[in-house]
């Protein structure tokens, strides 16, 4: 099921220098297309999976707002360009979350949390390094979710 997620709709991946760890998550479509506010509306279904050697987490639940990954992308952007040195990247929805740290000039730590299985499992601590190649790939993959699922408007 996950390359029919991964090769249809559009995504975000964030992966370690060493190829080991790697978070993706992509929105294949809103939540409540048939709300009438734009809070519901805003809701998107998101599909997640992160890989670690050993293990797989998968994860298909509503996580993420339009208005969330636009905060987002905000918060990247400006760490992308050195601007701020820490970024707590928190769904709504509590599933997973990670804070980017610089580690140096491009070196950047990952430290976060998934929950699994969602919404009752335990959650499992991990941390990998990355770098602001990997940081500017998962930006443009949550550019590319905005693009076909843009911010609903009511």
């Amino acid at each position: 099921m996950e390359q029919n997620y991964f090769s249809n709709y559009p995504f975000a991946e964030l992966s370690a220098q060493d190829g080991l760890s790697c978070l993706k998550i992509c929105t294949y479509a809103y939540a409540y297309p048939e709300a009438d506010n734009m809070h519901d509306a805003d809701w998107h279904k998101n599909y997640l999976t992160f890989n670690i050697p050993a293990f797989k987490a998968e994860i298909d639940e509503v996580i993420l707002e339009g208005r969330t990954i636009k905060y987002y992308l905000n918060e990247l952007k400006k760490f992308s360009a050195l601007k701020q040195k820490k970024v707590l990247f928190e769904p709504t929805e509590p599933y997973f979350g990670f804070t980017l740290t610089m580690n140096g000039r491009k070196n950047v730590s990952v430290d976060g949390f998934i929950q699994y299985p969602a919404g009752w499992g335990t959650e499992l601590k991990f941390e990998f390094e990355t770098d602001l190649t990997y940081i500017d790939a998962f930006i443009q993959g949550l550019e590319s979710i905005l693009t076909q699922y843009p911010i609903k408007e009511i």
